[in-house]
């Protein structure tokens, strides 16, 4: 399920309104895509043949998985997206107090596990300020995948989730497992894992600061 509704649920909801979303950024020169990914991604991993739990499921371990395809996603997306003024970014948004924990009640270690998180966790205010910072901030027009954490910070994700083979592994595969919902226009411009890319090399420079000096957030304001 965490590979259904985390990543291609939303990986087919992006793909289908790419169209829309491209006449905008031709419009207003600035669009965003904002992927909720989180800092979990880094013990998720990606095996083509384990992708539905068929040989070997968690619920941790898959809920890793799936924050991790976000963020390769994102990346896979922003390289097919060069030059349209489109900026793909996937976020941390760190412990919130939400209902996240209600389905765990029958698994005793992941429930005591959040009940103990959550008293540290962040109101759902605090919570929505990394996603927001991506799609308002001035600053962040960059054109380019990158990776924030809760507090708004760029920072680099995981090796796996920079790997572009692996991203375009993934893309296809994603594709592939969505090819009967997707629409024909779509699958004709995207369908295609992007093999010969170099753009990653770009991204690479960018976290370690090479090409761009780091964006600041924007101000976080006080909750009353």
């Amino acid at each position: 399920m965490h590979y259904q509704v985390n990543h291609l649920g939303p990986f087919l909801l992006t793909l289908e309104l790419l169209s829309v979303i491209l006449e905008t950024a031709h419009s207003h020169g600035d669009v965003r895509i904002v992927n909720v990914s989180s800092a979990a991604h880094k013990f998720g991993t990606l095996d083509p043949s384990n992708m539905n739990g068929e040989v070997s499921y968690s619920r941790w371990s898959f809920y890793g998985n799936s924050k991790l395809y976000n963020i390769m996603s994102s990346y896979a997306l922003q390289r097919r997206l060069i030059g349209t003024g489109v900026t793909v970014s996937s976020v941390h948004p760190g412990t919130v107090s939400t209902e996240v924990s209600r389905g765990l009640s029958d698994v005793t270690l992941l429930s005591w596990t959040w009940s103990a998180a959550s008293y540290f966790s962040k109101s759902p205010e605090r919570g929505a300020y990394s996603s927001i910072n991506c799609a308002a901030n001035p600053s962040l027009n960059f054109h380019q995948a990158f990776y924030y954490d809760s507090d708004g910070n760029q920072v680099a994700p995981s090796n796996m989730a920079r790997d572009e083979s692996l991203q375009e592994q993934l893309w296809e595969i994603s594709v592939n497992a969505l090819r009967t919902y997707l629409s024909p226009e779509v699958l004709e411009r995207y369908g295609e894992a992007n093999r010969g890319s170099t753009q990653s090399a770009t991204v690479e420079g960018r976290h370690n600061g090479s090409e761009v000096e780091q964006a600041r957030p924007v101000e976080q304001t006080e909750q009353n």
